[in-house]
């Protein structure tokens, strides 16, 4: 009888290990990514080797900003994260820049990636970042004195998962850190940055449609509308952490396609509409 039921349980066991083991159902990738409403501009944001966007070879262009000096004229900081000096997004920079000193002002650049800015807050600095313990290292006290020198400050990168890409966060938080930007007082924290301005310039996929700030959507109104005032909120926060004025934004998010034939024009569009946004910000209102 012991015999007889070994055998069984030998066979059962057997047909166990011949069973082939399941997995759970996944659901397959698809192999087309959804897009944005096509029309003549929102299409061209991706390219075939980046899936950002770049300018076509023939009209990528350099400019390097003569930085601060001792004059008393108004200055302006540029902090810049994106690797790709051919992207719409140095490009919108390299036009500001140019359009900033072409007005009388000074322009300094950081340009994070070639610095090789670390933007992961060490376990040595997070203290100096978040409560202002101890000295900032050498490379944070250099970045902190151009912002002091600086009236205006730019952040300029690509909008990726609707913030700064993390080389800018980083230089935020570990440039901008307690008792240099703010301190606690009687009533909660006090920006220490007073009479400076912050402005972003971004470029990004489909938000709506649109360039500029609030109010300059054009295809879907609403929905940028929406993305613009979530940005403001943001915005108006770290400019009371820091007690700066935030002058908003600019987003574009209707980047002339790669393909078009009228690619040189529509870019130049781009430019003199930022140009636009510029003087009116800082420029008409004086």
């Amino acid at each position: 009888m012991k015999k007889i039921l070994l055998s069984v349980l030998a066979l059962v066991m057997l047909a166990g290990c011949a069973t082939t083991p399941t997995t759970p159902e996944t659901t397959p990738t698809p192999s087309v990514q959804p897009t944005a409403p096509a029309d003549a501009e929102t299409g061209a944001t991706s390219d075939a080797t980046t899936s950002a966007s770049i300018v076509v070879d023939e009209l990528v262009k350099e400019y390097t900003p003569k930085g601060f000096t001792d004059a008393e004229v108004e200055k302006v900081l540029f902090v810049v994260g994106d690797p790709r000096h051919n992207s719409v997004t140095w490009d919108l920079a390299n036009t500001a820049m140019a359009y900033f000193e072409e007005k009388g002002m000074e322009v300094e650049l950081r340009d994070l990636y070639a610095m090789n800015f670390n933007p992961v807050l060490s376990v040595e600095n997070f203290y100096y970042a978040k409560d202002g313990a101890g000295e900032p290292t050498t490379e944070i006290k250099a970045e902190q004195e151009l912002v002091k020198a600086a009236d205006h400050i730019i952040f300029v990168y690509p909008n990726w998962h609707d913030s700064e890409i993390a080389i800018v966060k980083g230089y935020k938080e570990e440039v901008f850190a307690k008792k240099f930007a703010y301190q606690d007082s009687e009533s909660g924290l006090e920006g220490l940055l007073k009479d400076k301005s912050i402005y972003t310039i971004m470029n990004c996929g489909y938000l709506g449609g649109g360039r500029g700030w609030i109010g300059d959507g054009i295809i879907d109104t609403e929905t940028w509308d929406k993305y613009m005032n979530a940005f403001d909120v943001f915005d108006q926060d770290t400019a009371a952490f820091w007690g700066v004025t935030s002058y908003g934004r600019y987003v574009n998010d209707r980047t002339p396609a790669n393909t078009s034939e009228n690619y040189a024009e529509e870019l130049k569009e781009l430019e003199d509409n930022l140009i636009t946004h510029l003087d009116k910000v800082y420029f008409s209102k004086n």
